[in-house]
């Protein structure tokens, strides 16, 4: 589980379209919160399934799939539009804190408050 108060990278390493489908993507990559966890994901554009065992909080889950859901929309998903969103796409940073996940720009401004 990643602890409270640390940073949480997500590393996408490969993207791809689920075989036999347009409207879900299979996600590899590395969780890294001070230790790197392999992560297998399968998103379908509403819900965001952890295949492996990352143990990502639900709270960070949530967020990954509000953001994946920006990037890349519901499926069914266009292979010209995801290889060019795939491009972009290597890295993602969210913060949990007192049961709550904050993507990292979100968590700067609060701590300027604490």
């Amino acid at each position: 589980m990643i602890p409270e108060g640390v940073e949480c990278s997500v590393f996408f390493d490969e993207i791809k379209q689920k075989p036999k489908s347009s409207s879900a993507l299979l996600i590899k990559g590395l969780v890294s919160s001070g230790f790197k966890i392999k992560m297998n994901l399968e998103y379908t554009g509403s819900d965001l399934i952890d295949n492996s065992n990352a143990m990502m909080p639900e709270e960070i889950l949530s967020l990954i799939n509000e953001d994946l859901n920006e990037i890349f929309g519901n499926g069914p998903f266009d292979k010209k539009v995801l290889k060019q969103e795939i491009k972009n796409l290597s890295m993602l940073y969210y913060v949990r804190y007192n049961g709550k996940a904050y993507r990292t720009d979100e968590w700067n401004a609060i701590k300027l408050t604490l």
